[in-house]
């Protein structure tokens, strides 16, 4: 994951005909991604829910995500992606504190539901390919500005559906990988300490093998990735709240070597530590 030039994305429809496995991830800004085709799952800050056609994905600001869809020939990946740093709107918030309260619910509130069932016939998706239709005859700077039109709208249809942080009325079926969601949060309780396999197995009373075993075959990736990435999430959180310097914050993350610190992160996130903190500093 690198850092993005642009402070919003909007990508239409973007298609996959392989099979999609994100690595396990997280970035500043927010994000709604709808599913138009596509069944796999999604895994979320330790938990698992099933991801179907027309579902909207909800991911804040650095929380730790991956999506893994099953891709045949018949069913391809179809999906719209908006991301955006939530800074964009502050300017329009004293003229629509409705849609302030409920941006905020959805950015900041820890119950937000991550997966919403809405049908494709809904405004709210219309009015994605309006806009993605209507951008295609503006220019760089006409796009920026329609953009933050776009995004109040959807918002305010978003809230027309009645959604609430804490609705699980639509709520997709859920998968239960019980153990390996006891081993992510096992992690997030442990990150900061250094990693021992052994300490985490015995205390979910798992052998070595079955606990790494479980881990992978639930979410498709190593107990050691996983740590790695839930260590950079919490760095990058560090290094946009606090003026604590690098290494400081490596310790703090459970990687106490400097270099080896700057290393993780740049494979990570795709750039220095100090130069992602320069970045999102400029954009605040």
């Amino acid at each position: 994951m690198s850092i993005a030039s642009d402070p919003f994305q909007f990508d239409y429809r973007r298609t996959s005909t392989l099979n999609f496995k994100e690595v396990f991830h997280a970035h500043p800004e927010m994000e709604f991604t709808y599913v138009h085709t596509g069944r796999g799952n999604l895994i979320i800050e330790g938990k698992a829910y099933a991801i179907e056609p027309n579902t909207l994905m909800i991911f804040q600001p650095f929380q730790l995500h991956r999506v893994q869809i099953h891709v045949t020939s018949d069913s391809p990946f179809i999906r719209t992606v908006i991301q955006f740093d939530p800074a964009l709107l502050k300017p329009y918030w004293a003229s629509f504190p409705v849609i302030e309260r409920f941006f905020l619910d959805l950015q900041q509130q820890t119950n937000v539901i991550p997966v919403h069932s809405i049908r494709e016939s809904e405004p709210i998706i219309t009015l994605m390919g309006t806009f993605n239709e209507a951008r295609s005859k503006m220019n760089t700077h006409e796009i920026k500005e329609e953009f933050h039109f776009f995004l109040l709208g959807f918002l305010r249809q978003l809230k027309s559906l009645g959604y609430k942080p804490e609705d699980n009325s639509s709520l997709p079926a859920r998968r239960h990988h019980h153990r390996a969601e006891e081993v992510m949060q096992w992690i997030e309780e442990h990150y900061h300490e250094p990693f021992r396999l052994e300490q985490l197995a015995e205390e979910l009373h798992l052998s070595h093998y079955h606990v790494a075993h479980l881990f992978k075959q639930a979410t498709g990736t190593t107990i050691v990735a996983y740590t790695q990435a839930t260590r950079i999430r919490h760095a990058c959180v560090y290094l946009i709240t606090t003026s604590l310097s690098i290494p400081e914050i490596g310790v703090r993350v459970g990687i106490p070597n400097p270099s080896y610190f700057c290393r993780v992160f740049r494979h990570t996130m795709g750039s220095t530590p100090h130069q992602y903190r320069l970045h999102i500093h400029k954009r605040i």
